[in-house]
This record gives C-alpha cells, structure tokens and sequence, in this order.
C-alpha cells in the first residue's frame, strides 16, 4: 500500500488536500497530514476513517519523523527554509520528498545522496516556478519537433488581485508568502537581451519595468526575476539571444516599490533599533536625510537623489500608512524588512470575498521556414475567495498530480528532479485542464525585427 505524508496544512494548502484525500480514498493508500492543529481536517474523516491526523510540532526534528515513519513519499507544504530540513529526514527514514519551493544550494548537496539510494526529490512543481516549467518546455518541445528554431524566450507571471477588488492604490494584496513578496528582486538579476548579458542590480530594477499585454488587452508591468541566465541550459535554450524571467504587478507599483528599495526600508540584512513608542511616521522618518520633515514627500525625494519623481509613487508609499502617528507594534523587532511587512499585511489584507488572480505569459520567438514569429501563450485564472485562491488552485494541485503521476510512472531520473521532463509535464498539464488551468495560445507573423527593450 501506497503511504503518502503531508507536513504542513495551512489555509493555502487546501487544493492540494483536497485532491490528495480524494485520491486516497479512491485507490485505498494511506495518507497521514500533520501540523500544528489539523482540526479543520477532521470533517474529511467521516468519508475516509482511514485519514490519520497528527498535531505536531513541525519545526523538531524528532516530531517530523514521527510523522514520515513508513511514508513512500513525503510532501512539504511548510515554509521554503523547512524543506532542506524535511530532506534531511527523508533520507533517514528513505522516503521520496515532494516541494513546490526553488531548488536551493543545500537542496542540491542532498541530490547525490538521495539519488545514491533511489529517492526521487520533486522540487518547483507548483506555479512559478513549476507550471512556468512545464508548460514552456512543452511549447518548446513542440515548436522544435515542427522543425523550428528557437532564439528567444521571455516568461512572466504574477499573482494579483482580481481587477474588480482592487480598492487599494497599489491594485495588490497578498495572495501567497507576504516574506517573499517583501524581499522579491532582492540581489542582483540576470537576463539575456540581444545576446548580451544584462546585469540588473536590486535598486534598479524596480525603476523602468516592461509593459506587457495579455490576450483581452490588460496591461501589466514586468520586473526581471533573479537568475534568467540558469534557465538556459534547464529548458535547452543554449543558442538562444534572449532569455527573460519577470514577475508581474499591476502599472505603477514597480515605481512605488522602487522607493521603500532607495529608502532602505526592504533591507532585510540587520535588525532594526526599534524603541518602544516609535511610531510609523519616526519609523520613517529615520531613514530620511536632515531633520526637517515639514514636507515628506520632498523629503522622500532629496533622500533616495530623484528631485522629479512623480507624485503619484509617492502617495502610494505613504497611503501605507508609513507616514502615520500609530505606534510600531514592539512583536515586529526585525529588520526594517519585517516592520514593514507587518504593516502591509494590515494594508494589503486579501479579505474573505476577495478574488486573487495568477496571470501567466510566455513569448517564445523562433524561426520556421524562413520566416520569424513569435508564440504567445498566456494564463488568466482568477480565484472564488481568500480560501479558493488562484494561487493555492496552481500551487497545489500541480505538485499533487505531479506526485501521483511519479507514483504511477516512476522517473528513471534519481535524486532532484524538477518537472520539465514530458513524463510529468504531459499528464500534469493535461489534467489541470480538467480544473480550468489552461492556456490561451496564438502564433504572431513578426514581418519586421523586434527590438527588445532593455533595462536601465
């Protein structure tokens, strides 16, 4: 009998179980699912007594191999830097491991071991990354079987809020990992443009983003996403002249965001030295230059060395509240990375009948019996509610039909695996179908050159 574990059931897991108990249920393997409470779960149990809840304490290790003892496979729904720790345990107790997080540095140490013993380590098997993967290596794939050369690649993907529940002027709230959407760009990103190597550092890259255009004529601003350059040799795009990665906001945040980037206020690096009774406004003021704060926003403008910037980025950073007499909870000591989060997560609440949407767009250029064209192919999926989000709909159920799959069909691949081989993407893509994650698909005639707009 098939035992698959699942550590970690949060509210954004709730595609992801609901798939996976179902599938247990109908083919009589055993699923356990752990967390710090598991009560939400146990209307499951009526339906499938053999459901097996564990409440645990998932940041020791002796409670995740209580967990995962006799599991074939291990999920981790938990925190990114969890993962490393739960594939420590995995090879202990010789169970396959299942993420939808990157593969980080350490992840990779543990490949040559895992692969050594015959596990499997799925990793980037949820949306970006994860559906980016398969289904660019699809079109790719697809394109170069009908005889086409590829020579550029550009990929983007956002998760926003729906445009009708966008009653805030930055048009965002949080729909997945407030940390990683804090520290997005954070470092230097690399891009191919033209066939030369562009290196954008952290506190330009939010300064001049890309406007790109989906299907129904919506605009959107794109950032460059960390490393575009690795995804060259994952996808076999070696010889190609451009290869981009963005993430996707709404027009006018990037400028926005560009600010608290010049201002310091997303450094994550040292530990703020909050006083009890700071408030926002001297939290902020802090990190402006002088003393004299009569006028904030010329403040904001002589501090980050841009006299003309526009006005209306700055509202959006003070409608934040930054500028503001409320005090500074004292539970948010961290950087200035954390205070700040703690106030967005109030500003930037997705509340209970809030629509999300995950907005996805690959270009591929190629040529084809002499003539250029381009391949667009684009996603729009917009969730039901702060619990059905889009994002937990592409997050969770790929990782869940892609570990069904390896159970099926095991990989002839060991160790870390990420899904671009057509073992997985193929059914994962098919079946995701069924759940109203597709894609829309055009080819453009490009009769003239494209020139690719470059970052400053």
């Amino acid at each position: 009998m098939i035992s698959i574990a699942v550590l970690g059931a949060g509210r954004s897991a709730g595609y992801f179980i609901d798939y996976t108990i179902n599938l247990c249920k109908d083919r009589g393997w055993r699923l356990t699912i752990a967390d710090m409470q598991t009560s939400h779960l146990e209307k499951y149990q009526a339906d499938y007594p053999s459901l097996a809840l564990m409440n645990a304490s998932l940041n020791e290790q002796n409670e995740r191999l209580r967990v995962i003892e006799g599991a074939d496979w291990v999920v981790s729904l938990l925190p990114a830097f969890m993962h490393v720790d739960v594939a420590k345990d995995c090879l202990i107790k010789g169970c396959n491991l299942a993420t939808a997080s990157y593969v980080s540095e350490e992840m990779q140490e543990l490949g040559a071991e895992a692969e050594k013993k015959g596990l499997i380590f799925l990793n980037e098997c949820g949306l970006d990354p994860g559906i980016d993967h398969m289904s660019a290596v699809k079109i790719i794939n697809d394109l170069r079987a009908n005889g086409a050369e590829i020579i550029g690649y550009k990929s983007y993907c956002g998760g926003l809020i729906a445009p009708q529940f966008n009653d805030n002027p930055w048009k965002y709230k949080f729909s997945w990992n407030p940390r990683n959407v804090i520290l997005a760009g954070n470092g230097v990103s690399t891009a191919l443009l033209d066939g030369e190597i562009k290196v954008i550092p952290y506190h330009h890259n939010f300064q001049r983003p890309e406007e790109i255009l989906m299907p129904d004529d919506s605009a959107y601003e794109a950032y460059i996403n960390r490393d575009s350059l690795s995804y060259q040799s994952i996808y076999d795009l070696e010889d190609v002249k451009t290869m981009v990665r963005g993430t996707l906001r709404y027009p006018g945040y990037c400028r926005a965001w560009n600010i608290l980037i010049h201002l310091g206020l997303t450094d994550n690096s040292y530990k703020y030295p909050l006083s009890e009774g700071m408030t926002y406004k001297e939290f902020l003021c802090s990190f402006l230059l002088g003393n004299n704060h009569t006028d904030i926003s010329d403040s904001i403008r002589q501090t980050i060395g841009m006299p003309d910037y526009e006005q209306d980025a700055i509202d959006k950073v003070l409608w934040t509240g930054l500028n503001s007499n409320e005090i500074v909870p004292t539970d948010t000591q961290g950087s200035p990375a954390a205070i700040l989060q703690n106030l967005l997560e109030k500003k930037w609440l997705l509340k209970e009948d809030d629509h999300d949407l995950v907005v996805m767009q690959h270009q591929v250029k190629f040529t084809l019996e002499g003539e250029t064209k381009m391949f667009v192919s684009s996603l729009h999926l917009e969730g039901e509610g702060r619990v059905s989000t889009a994002m937990s709909k592409t997050v969770g159920l790929p990782l869940a039909i892609a570990v069904k799959t390896l159970i099926d069909n095991p990989s002839k691949k060991k160790g870390i695996v990420i899904p671009i081989y057509k073992s997985i993407y193929e059914p994962v893509l098919e079946e995701l179908k069924s759940f109203g994650v597709e894609f829309s698909e055009k080819v453009i005639s490009l009769s003239e050159p494209v020139t690719e707009s470059k970052p400053e």
